[in-house]
């Protein structure tokens, strides 16, 4: 038996958890299970939380999507990874728990001296981030790079690799610690969007276009990407943080329509692109993708090009404290929660 978060109801973030007890689950052929010793928190948690992620399973459930520790048993046609492996490893839901079973496409081996939570944001920002910036198009030397929430674990990874490109980076987070933190990553421009609009700015510094747009905000965002988009630009969507808190059809069909109906001429026109990223589906449909961002990641993580930020380590019993820290978007970088020694 192990012990898991089972998210019982779409409540607050103090109300929704219960710690239960439950059967260990048991690798099939091509899994392994991992005795997690932390695991991640994401924004989707959230929304999963207040009913509004439509991939959540019904409740109740446990949600979580990163992990890191030890690997504890193999399935079959396993050869890449043995028991006693440090590993961290992207789950398919089921990640709130001591014990958690994924595919092997889906695990890469962590270095015994990596600090704890670093597994974490590796297996869910960096694969994010190579699979967006990489994968699925590839940043250029000299173009111009916004990121949306560019502080969070997300927005770290995404502004190391777009730096490491070469690229020029436009980070917008909100207050002046966040602000401070991009500068520090070295951060091109910094846009503190509690003061002003990055709309403005990239009117007034940046001749008015970007080349490649990160957006986790969804909505009518998408439409203020599209103003100033460049020739050849590119708008990596990526989320849709914007119906964060507002349940109901209403909110959603205002959500759709804040996204705009564009033409494929508007695009063709200027040879423009819009791309969706969806890592769970990548995960279902093209674990090859999954495995090959899993291997690059890992290669930049260990040339130093990854260096996750961890912003705050969680206590077993602080899930309530770590939701509500993620609700208020008070995250720097990536929070996780880590398991009393069992």
């Amino acid at each position: 038996m192990m012990l898991a978060y089972y998210l019982v109801r779409n409540s607050t973030p103090h109300q929704s958890f219960d710690l239960q007890e439950c059967p260990l689950p048991e690798p099939g052929p091509g899994q392994v299970r991992i005795k997690v010793a932390a695991f991640g928190f994401n924004y989707a948690d959230i929304m999963a939380r207040q009913g509004l992620y439509r991939g959540c399973p019904p409740l109740p459930c446990i949600i979580g999507y990163d992990v890191e520790g030890i690997v504890d048993a193999v399935g079959q046609e396993v050869s890449d990874f043995k028991i006693g492996d440090r590993v961290f490893a992207l789950t398919r839901f089921g990640g709130y728990a001591q014990y958690a079973v994924t595919p092997v496409e889906a695990v890469g081996h962590l270095p015994s001296d990596a600090a704890v939570g670093v597994g974490c944001a590796l297996a869910t920002q960096c694969v994010t981030a190579y699979h967006s910036a990489i994968k699925c198009q590839d940043l250029m030397p000299g173009e111009k790079v916004l990121i949306h929430a560019a502080a969070g674990g997300l927005g770290t990874a995404l502004a190391q690799i777009a730096l490491w490109k070469g690229c020029t980076v436009i980070g917008i987070a909100g207050g002046k610690e966040k602000a401070d933190y991009l500068k520090k990553l070295g951060v091109q421009h910094v846009i503190d969007h509690h003061k002003t609009s990055y709309l403005d700015y990239v009117r007034d510094h940046l001749s008015g276009r970007v080349d490649v747009v990160f957006d986790n905000i969804g909505g009518s965002s998408i439409k203020k990407a599209k103003s100033i988009l460049a020739h050849g630009g590119r708008i990596i969507s990526l989320g849709a943080a914007a119906l964060s808190g507002k349940k109901g059809p209403i909110n959603l069909i205002r959500l759709v329509l804040g996204f705009g109906w564009f033409s494929p001429i508007s695009f063709l026109g200027k040879s423009q692109s819009l791309i969706g990223v969806n890592m769970l589906v990548i995960g279902d449909r093209r674990p090859d993708m999954l495995q090959d961002s899993f291997r690059g990641v890992t290669e930049l993580f260990q040339k130093g090009i990854l260096q996750p930020h961890i912003g705050k380590i969680f206590s077993q019993e602080q899930i309530g404290d770590a939701q509500a820290h993620m609700q208020d978007r008070k995250s720097i970088g990536k929070n996780v929660l880590v398991w009393d020694p069992f």
